[in-house]
């Protein structure tokens, strides 16, 4: 019977450590990086004007399909190539999942917003409020709710 051996992991604990603290740090940009961003592109998705929709929607499709491993490939390969700027592996990381995640929370943003009655929207409107406002105290507020789950 096989037993499992913890000498190697107990002799690497400090790198292992590193290592954690390096993704919590990686995890912690590309959220606070990716929501922010994934806000505005699903602002940006449902926009009418198609000179803002149809990139946005480029954009999201594209970075959801691609494989992470072909992105992180290209931002830390091909990018500095193209921009002649040096990147760091961890910066290059950082980009490749902030957009990622961006792209992901677009589509659970731009979900969330098209899920609440157009009449809530309506009745903002009548109020007085602009179209942001709206967004903003009426819209938002109730798709947050149904997003949360996502």
């Amino acid at each position: 019977m096989y037993q499992w051996d913890f000498t190697p992991v107990l002799a690497n604990a400090d790198i292992l450590a590193a290592g954690l603290g390096n993704t919590l740090k990686l995890t912690g940009t590309a959220l606070a990086f990716g929501i922010p961003l994934g806000l505005a592109l699903a602002l940006l998705r449902l926009s009418p004007l198609r000179a803002l929709s149809w990139p946005a929607g480029f954009l999201i499709e594209f970075f959801r399909t691609t494989p992470p491993l072909v992105q992180l490939f290209w931002f830390f390969f091909a990018l500095p190539i193209l921009i002649q700027v040096e990147m760091t592996p961890f910066i290059a990381a950082a980009l490749t999942f902030s957009i990622q995640s961006a792209a992901f929370f677009a589509e659970v943003f731009r979900a969330g917003i098209v899920s609440i009655d157009r009449g809530q929207s309506e009745a903002a409107r009548a109020l007085g409020m602009t179209g942001g406002q709206a967004m903003r105290r009426v819209i938002l507020p109730q798709a947050v709710k149904r997003m949360i789950p996502a």
